[in-house]
């Protein structure tokens, strides 16, 4: 493969990357990357969680399925994934509003959880995913109300089939990132958001190639 760009995303930040037509984007992490996608022409067509699992039936996307844009259009195509578990499409993203709301809430409930992993605990993050994209998506005129949903890769939720309910699972990517490969079939605008997952989000490493 042709390399064509290398970039980190440190936690709880954002960055936009321009990937061309038959350009592949690679995302290695080792915990949540908050992915959405923009047609780079006009970013009024951009990546939509509802076409995205209606078109296709489910609501988890691996290698071989698409990211369908709210005007139908497939914007990009999943061509390779490592991580064991699912990749969210129900919950949103975290934000400045979720923090002051949940954030001790959040610790309260999962404070085992950094234990388990052998991390320390901080203190709530000041913001969050929604601002982290919003400022990357800026110079791009993309009000931050616009700001699709996303793709929250490497995030497995549990989802009770007849309640609804949804909770974290502990599937985390393998010591040193797992990785997703997404192909584009538009020219596309791509904002990622490094995901402070309440204090333990880690660096993640982009990659934009040609095959």
């Amino acid at each position: 493969m042709r390399i064509i760009s290398e970039s980190v995303i440190k936690s709880n930040t954002g960055k936009t990357f321009a990937v061309k037509k038959g350009q592949i984007i690679r995302v290695i992490g080792e915990s949540t990357a908050d992915y959405v996608v923009f047609n780079l022409h006009d970013v009024k067509e951009r990546f939509d969680q509802a076409r995205t699992k209606v078109d296709q039936g489910k609501i988890y996307v691996t290698t071989g399925d698409v990211l369908i844009s709210k005007y139908n259009n497939v914007m990009q195509t999943i061509v390779a994934d490592t991580y064991r578990g699912s990749h969210d499409m129900e919950k949103g993203m975290c934000s400045t509003s979720f923090y002051k709301k949940w954030g001790k809430q959040i610790f309260g409930i999962y404070g085992g959880v950094w234990k388990r992993l052998g991390r320390k605990r901080g203190a709530a993050p000041k913001h969050g995913c929604w601002e982290n994209l919003a400022k990357a998506l800026r110079p791009y005129g993309v009000l931050k109300e616009d700001i699709p949903s996303p793709l929250n890769i490497f995030q497995t939720m549990v989802i009770n089939a007849k309640t609804g309910s949804m909770r974290y699972s502990m599937t985390r990517p393998r010591p040193g990132g797992d990785h997703m490969d997404l192909r584009s079939e538009m020219d596309c605008l791509v904002g990622i958001s490094a995901c402070p997952e309440g204090g333990r989000g880690q660096d993640l490493r982009i990659v934009i190639y040609k095959p």
